[in-house]
C-alpha cells in the first residue's frame, strides 16, 4: 500500500471512529474536535511521535536526525550493529528459546510443530525487530532492510484473518483471552510499537498493515469493555502501542481504546497490586506490583495524557513517580527490589516494587527490563514538562542499571542487577545468576535463568535508539538532554535546516562543545541540561562567559541570534562524590556509594588481593580517590584509585557477632570500577555500598 492509499485508509478508519456512539465516550476523554484527515508534514518520525501531541512541551526529533560520531555511546552503538543484533538473530532461530522466529514460521505454515517458547516470546521478538528498524533508520544498511522485509512477510502470513496474532496460542490450540499470563496484549502491543517504528524508518506499510488489523481486532474485543476482560493487560505494552498507532494513522479509535485500557485498571473487583489494578489508576498513590508492568502502564498513561491533557491522569502519574523515585529506586536507577512478597494492601506480588525504603542489595531484583522501563517512563514525563529531573533519571539508568545488564562483549545478559554479590557462595533467587547468560543452542543451559528473553531484546532496541533521546525540539528551542559525540540535523517547524555538532568524551570527562553549523532561524534558545549531580557548571559562548548561574537539575537557557560556527563550551566538574541513602533504607545505613559524574562505581574482587574480601573494605572522610582513565581494562574505563580501610572484626568463618574496633585499622590500596562493567572478569565479589567509618 502506498502512502496516499494508506492515508485514505486512515481517513476511512477515522470516519468510523467519529461515529456518534463513539463521540460521547471520546468527549469524556477530552477528545472533542474534528479528526485530522492526514499527517501534517513529513517530520513525524520520532521514537515517540509527539509532533502533533497537544500536551507536550518538548518534542522528539526524527529517528535519523542524530548520528553518533565518537566516544562512549558511539562505541556501544557500533557494538550493537556489529555484534548484538546479529547474535540475537542467531539465538532467535532456536525453537525452544523463550522468543523464537520459528514460531512465526510455524504459524505461517512454513514449518510444522507446536510452540516451545514463553507466552510472551512474540513481544520479545518484535523488540528485536524494532532494533533493526532503528538501526536501519540511522545507517541505511540495506541488508537490514531486506532482512526486515523477509521477516515481516512471514509475520503477515502468521496472522489470523480477523487480525489476531499470538503464536503460542495459535500453535498450541489454546483459547483466546483465557489466561492473563498468556500475554496476548503484551505481544500485540509490541507489534504495534514495532510497526510504527518500522513505518517511520522505511516508509513501508507492510508491518503497519499487520498492526492495523490487530488494533482493529482489539478494538472489537475490548471497546465494549466486557467485565470479564477488565483485568487483562498484564505487562500492558498495548497502551503505548495503541497511542503510537493513533499518532501514525490518526485513527482515533486507537486512542480511545488506549484510554479504555487505562480506565479498566481497578475498575472491577478482585484486582491485585501485582497487576496494578487493585485500585483505579487515577486514585493510585503508590508504585506497586510488577516493576515492568507498572512502568509500562505509566508510560501508556503518559502517552494518553500527551494527547488528552487529562489532569487527573497526570496527577496520578506524578504521585506514583514521586513514590518510586523517592522511596523505591536504587542509586543505579534500578527499580523492583523484591523477587516475591506481599504488598502493603495484602496482595501477592513478584518481580516487584518493595515497600517504602525496602532496597536490599544482595537480593535486588532490579530487572533489566524494569530499569529500561523506568527510563521510558521518565522520557514521557520529560516530554510533557521539559523538567530536567526526569532526564536525570534517564541518564542514571542508561549509564548504570541498563548497561550493567549487558556484558562488554555484547553477547551475554543479566536479568537481575544486584548491587552486592558474594561470589559463588551466594544463594541465588529466581532469575539471578552468577554470570551473565547467553543461549547459543537448543539445549545449552541458561545457568539458572527461567525461560525469558525479554531483557536482551529490550536492551538492543534501547541501545539501537539511544541517539533519538539526545535532543528535543520545540518552537525556537533546541533541548540538549544527553551528552556524547554526535551530529544533529533537523528542521524547525518552518522547514529551515538546523545542524549542530557535539564533541565530548563524556562520561569520562565533563567538557562538552556544541557547534552551530546551520541555525535555520536567526534566533532560538539552546536549552542545556545541567545534571542534578553537578555543582559549579560553567558555560561560555564563543569563548565568553555566559551570563546567569547554571542550576543543578535544570535546563539553562542560552537564547541569541546564532551564526554558523558559533560555539557553546560547557564544563561539568566531576569530583568523586560519596552518596548516602535515606536512613530509613536499612540496607544502606552507615554506608556510602561512590559516584563520579553520572556513573555509579563499585568495588570488585579482581581489584583486591586474595587475602582481602570486598566486605572487609571501608572508606572514611579522609579517603581520597583519584580518577584515571585506564584503556587496558574493561574496554577502557575511568577507574578511581585511593586508600581505603580494612575493618577488623570477626571473619565470615568465625562467629556471628564480635566487637568492632576502629583503632589500628590498616590501609589498603583499592581501585573502583564503573558499576556497569562488573562481572566481566569471571565470577566475583562486588559491592556498590561500602561501610563508612567516621
Amino acid at each position: 500500500m502506498n502512502r496516499r492509499k494508506f492515508l485514505q485508509a486512515g481517513m476511512m478508519s477515522a470516519a468510523i471512529g467519529s461515529m456518534p456512539e463513539l463521540s460521547q465516550h471520546m468527549e469524556g476523554m477530552g477528545l472533542k474536535g474534528p479528526i485530522p484527515s492526514s499527517r501534517q508534514g513529513e517530520g513525524s518520525r520520532g521514537i515517540t511521535d509527539t509532533s502533533m501531541s497537544p500536551h507536550v512541551k518538548c518534542r522528539s526529533v526524527d529517528m535519523n536526525s542524530v548520528h553518533w560520531t565518537d566516544g562512549f555511546w558511539s562505541e556501544r552503538f557500533d557494538l550493537c550493529r556489529r555484534v548484538i543484533i546479529p547474535s540475537m538473530w542467531s539465538v532467535l532461530q532456536i525453537p525452544n528459546n523463550a522468543a523464537s522466529y520459528r514460531n512465526f514460521l510455524k504459524a505461517a505454515g512454513l514449518e510444522k510443530g507446536r510452540s516451545e517458547t514463553a507466552f510472551f516470546g512474540d513481544g520479545d521478538f518484535y523488540k528485536w525487530l524494532e532494533s533493526v528498524a532503528h538501526m536501519y533508520a540511522a545507517t541505511r544498511d540495506e541488508q537490514l532492510n531486506k532482512q526486515a522485509d523477509e521477516v515481516i512477510a512471514v509475520i503477515s502470513k502468521a496472522q489470523e484473518s480477523d487480525g489476531y496474532i499470538s503464536t503460542p496460542i495459535q500453535l498450541n490450540g489454546l483459547p483466546r483471552w483465557s489466561n492473563i499470563q498468556h500475554h496476548e496484549l503484551y505481544n500485540m502491543g509490541h507489534l504495534m510499537t514495532c510497526a510504527c517504528i518500522h513505518y517511520r524508518a522505511t516508509g513501508k506499510t507492510s508491518l503497519l498493515d499487520v498492526a492495523t488489523k490487530s488494533a482493529n481486532y482489539l478494538y472489537g474485543v475490548f471497546q465494549p469493555r466486557p467485565p470479564h476482560l477488565a483485568h487483562f493487560g498484564f505487562d500492558p505494552s498495548q497502551i503505548m502501542g495503541l497511542v503510537e498507532m493513533y499518532r501514525t494513522t490518526r485513527d482515533r479509535r486507537y486512542l480511545e481504546l488506549a484510554g479504555i485500557f487505562v480506565t479498566n485498571r481497578g475498575s472491577q473487583p478482585r484486582g491485585t497490586d501485582w497487576n496494578q489494578d487493585h485500585v483505579p489508576l487515577r486514585s493510585e498513590t503508590r508504585a506497586v506490583g510488577h516493576a515492568v508492568c507498572g512502568p509500562y502502564l505509566y508510560c501508556g498513561a503518559a502517552d494518553v495524557y500527551a494527547e488528552t491533557g487529562e489532569r487527573a491522569l497526570w496527577e496520578a502519574l506524578d504521585r506514583i513517580r514521586e513514590d518510586a523515585v523517592q522511596r523505591k529506586m536504587y542509586v543505579t536507577g534500578g527499580i523492583g527490589s523484591i523477587h516475591r512478597g506481599i504488598s502493603e494492601r495484602g496482595d501477592y506480588v513478584a518481580e516487584a516494587f518493595g515497600r517504602d525504603y525496602q532496597l536490599p542489595n544482595r537480593t535486588a531484583y532490579s530487572e533489566s527490563c524494569a530499569n529500561i522501563a523506568n527510563a521510558m517512563w521518565n522520557w514521557r514525563m520529560l516530554a510533557a514538562t521539559g523538567d530536567a529531573k526526569y532526564t536525570d533519571i534517564m541518564e542514571r539508568v542508561f549509564y548504570n542499571s541498563m548497561l550493567s545488564g549487558k556484558s562488554l562483549s555484547g553477547e551475554a545478559t543479566f536479568y537481575t542487577n544486584v548491587l552486592s554479590r558474594d561470589g559463588a557462595d551466594q544463594p541465588l533467587l529466581s532469575q539471578s545468576t552468577l554470570e551473565r547468560w547467553v543461549k547459543t543452542a537448543p539445549n545449552s543451559p541458561i545457568k539458572g535463568v527461567g525461560r525469558a528473553y525479554c531483557c536482551p531484546t529490550n536492551f538492543v532496541r534501547t541501545m539501537a535508539s539511544l541517539h533519538e533521546y539526545v535532543y528535543g525540539l520545540s518552537d525556537a528551542r533546541l533541548w540538549v538532554h544527553l551528552f556524547g559525540g554526535n551530529t544533529l540535523e533537523a528542521e524547525w517547524p518552518d522547514g529551515s535546516a538546523l545542524r549542530v555538532t557535539q564533541e565530548t568524551q563524556y562520561p569520562w570527562d565533563g567538557k562538552i562543545r556544541l557547534r552551530v553549523e546551520k541555525s535555520g532561524i536567526n534566533e532560538f534558545a539552546i536549552m542545556l541540561r545541567i545534571p542534578g549531580w553537578c555543582e559549579n557548571a560553567s558555560l561560555s559562548i564563543n569563548g565568553e562567559t555566559a551570563t546567569g548561574t547554571p542550576t543543578p537539575g535544570s535546563y539553562f537557557e542560552v537564547r541569541r541570534r546564532w551564526s554558523e560556527g558559533n560555539t557553546v563550551d560547557i564544563e561539568f566538574p566531576m569530583p568523586v562524590q560519596f552518596i548516602k541513602a535515606n536512613p530509613l533504607v536499612e540496607s544502606d545505613r552507615n554506608q556510602v556509594a561512590v559516584m563520579r559524574g553520572p556513573l555509579v562505581y563499585c568495588l570488585e574482587s579482581p581489584d583486591l588481593s586474595a587475602a582481602i574480601q570486598v566486605s572487609d573494605v571501608a572508606v572514611s572522610a579522609q579517603t581520597k580517590f583519584t580518577a584515571r582513565f585506564d584503556k587496558s581494562i574493561l574496554g577502557g574505563v575511568t577507574v578511581l584509585e585511593g586508600e581505603a580501610l580494612i575493618l577488623p572484626g570477626p571473619s565470615k568463618t568465625e562467629s556471628l557477632y564480635g566487637i568492632q574496633s576502629t583503632s589500628g585499622m590498616k590501609k589498603v590500596a583499592v581501585r573502583l570500577i564503573p558499576y556497569y562493567a562488573w562481572a566481566n572478569r569471571g565470577i566475583s565479589h562486588m559491592a556498590v555500598w561500602l561501610p563508612f567509618v567516621a
